[in-house]
């Protein structure tokens, strides 16, 4: 949140970079002045300037893919599937959603937006003179981080994207065939990350443009780009790539992370279940991140959190809260109240993940949770499970930071129900670890040590521990779950089930446990672990790219 304050201060300086325009779509962009730009880049602290930039083109990102393409399209959420009203991710939920979604071309402009504005950094940045190299490549190096970032998440989303790695004006943009998602990943993903680990430092070593310490403000460091060099080699890995020499990469990185953690006091490590929920408390900015979306309020808030809840009434929030209809998938439901230890609750799960319901306020009707029957996978039937539980992991509710002890009331700095200053976890220790939890499996069938990994976590929370002699194939399926669990919430599921190549099933089952004749099993077409390349893209330079398969 912190060095979303230094967005504020510099944004006039800097809005010729950070205002080139993708609103309406990424061919039709214009081109920057050059001679402004150049004006722009000339010393040390307008370089710095730049990167706050690309940082602050994240903002509607924990939003617009994070909730709407990975949460709700995966089996940790339940939308309204009604079509009484256009509500796009109700589509994307529901896997009706086509080219002519909205959200679908603003991610693609978000990703893309960081893109050029990190290219015209790369470009520039090295012809600027600076006292200290150090400091110069910490700017390349988040540089490449955000844009090695950026394609990233573009490939897992649509696929086969053009790969534009320098400045460019629109007319040279609109020559850009797509390149398949391997060549991006060889050609500019890993590259990028790979550069970016090798120019960051270490957090504690980070620095602003005239050598103070930028600890605390949120940006990339050497092992948020180990961590991230992780997850994308697992992720290739996986399908649809299935790279078998990939997960190699993976269980390095991952273990450079892992040994990083334990060799400085388990930083990243969040010691009991008290802490664990503080962590998304506005006030602990970054405690136990290795990377998140920064936010604050005045204008620069985290607008996922109104999205991400349904109505709450005054004692939790004096802001105006009515939200969507997203809801806890009823299965996942079923799975949490079940973990407990000696009948006591898993810490993770009741008034922290998610919210059963509320009782009635003056003028403010109880929130009575929906239940319904479910099957389960031995074929008995378990009654009376929530159908309508909310997340609630992110909502700084009155009530919730009451009960952790936090007497000030954050909303009082809001301009309003987008603002909380809230940050997104993009990737944390628990997430490290179980991805090499997977890989000790995978690589080794190493059950101990992978079980002791998932014991760790469950314990923590009040969970009773997995027995260390399961068989590889069960010790996975505990691995896996405890990825759904520990992160619902943090688009991340969507991505697990694609790489896995359990989406469909799982979509599959998610749709005929409910029953309902609003969703339609044929909507799970084979190509639709990906998502269309956006209409607005298709029809700015028509021919350019090829659609999809099974999207019109």
């Amino acid at each position: 949140m912190k060095y979303l304050n230094k967005i504020k201060r510099l944004s006039l300086l800097t809005g010729i970079i950070l205002l080139t325009s993708c609103s309406n779509d990424f061919l039709n962009v214009s081109p920057n002045n050059q001679l402004q730009v150049d004006n722009s880049y000339k010393t040390p602290k307008q370089a710095e300037q730049a990167i706050v930039g690309i940082y602050s083109n994240l903002r509607p990102l924990s939003n617009d893919e994070f909730l709407y393409l990975s949460e709700v399209r995966s089996d940790n959420a339940w939308v309204n599937p009604k079509t009484d009203g256009l509500r796009e991710y109700s589509e994307i939920g529901t896997f009706r959603a086509g080219s002519d979604i909205t959200t679908f071309n603003a991610v693609w402009n978000e990703w893309y937006k960081v893109i050029l504005d990190a290219n015209t950094a790369l470009d520039k940045i090295p012809n600027i003179t600076f006292t200290s190299d150090a400091i110069k490549n910490q700017f390349l190096g988040e540089a490449y981080f955000l844009r090695g970032w950026a394609y990233f998440e573009l490939v897992r989303l649509f696929g086969n994207i053009p790969i534009i790695d320098k400045p460019m004006s629109a007319e040279q943009v609109k020559k850009v065939k797509q390149s398949n998602a391997v060549t991006v990943y060889k050609n500019i993903i890993i590259p990028d990350m790979s550069k970016a680990e090798l120019l960051l430092p270490v957090s504690t070593n980070m620095k602003t443009a005239d050598g103070a310490s930028a600890t605390t403000f949120g940006r990339a460091d050497q092992i948020a780009a180990k961590a991230m060099l992780g997850r994308i080699y697992l992720t290739m890995s996986g399908f649809p790539v299935n790279d078998p020499t990939a997960q190699d990469s993976a269980e390095v990185k991952l273990k450079g992370v892992i040994d990083y953690s334990s060799a400085n006091g388990n930083k990243y490590w969040a010691p009991d279940s008290t802490e664990w929920k503080k962590q998304w408390i506005s006030e602990n900015n970054n405690k136990y991140s290795i990377f998140a979306i920064q936010y604050r309020s005045g204008g620069t808030g985290n607008m996922a959190i109104f999205n991400f809840s349904p109505a709450l009434p005054p004692t939790y929030t004096t802001l105006r809260i009515f939200g969507n209809q997203i809801y806890i998938n009823k299965s996942l439901m079923y799975t949490m109240s079940q973990l407990n230890s000696a009948g006591k609750p898993d810490s993770r799960i009741y008034n922290s993940t998610i919210l059963t319901g509320y009782a009635a306020e003056k003028n403010w009707p109880v929130y009575s949770n929906l239940t319904d029957a479910l099957t389960l996978p031995d074929g008995t039937v378990a009654n009376s499970v929530y159908t309508n539980t909310m997340y609630y992991k992110y909502t700084n509710s009155l009530r919730k930071r009451a009960a952790l002890g936090y007497t000030t009331n954050i909303e009082t700095g809001m301009k309003d129900y987008n603002d909380w200053p809230v940050n997104y976890p993009v990737i944390r220790i628990e997430d490290v670890e179980l991805m090499y939890a997977e890989v000790l499996l995978n690589k080794y069938g190493n059950v101990i040590n992978a079980i002791n990994i998932v014991n760790k976590i469950r314990v923590r929370a009040g969970s009773d521990p997995y027995s260390t002699s399961l068989s590889v194939s069960d010790a996975m399926v505990a691995v896996r779950l405890e990825r759904q669990i520990e992160l619902c919430g943090e688009g991340v599921r969507w991505f697990d089930l694609v790489r896995w190549n359990t989406w469909k099933k799982a979509i599959t089952d998610k749709f005929v446990s409910y029953n309902t004749t609003d969703v339609d099993v044929s909507n799970i077409k084979d190509g639709r672990y990906l998502y269309p390349i956006p209409l607005n893209q298709m029809q700015a330079e028509p021919g350019l790219y090829v659609q999809n398969p099974d999207y019109y």
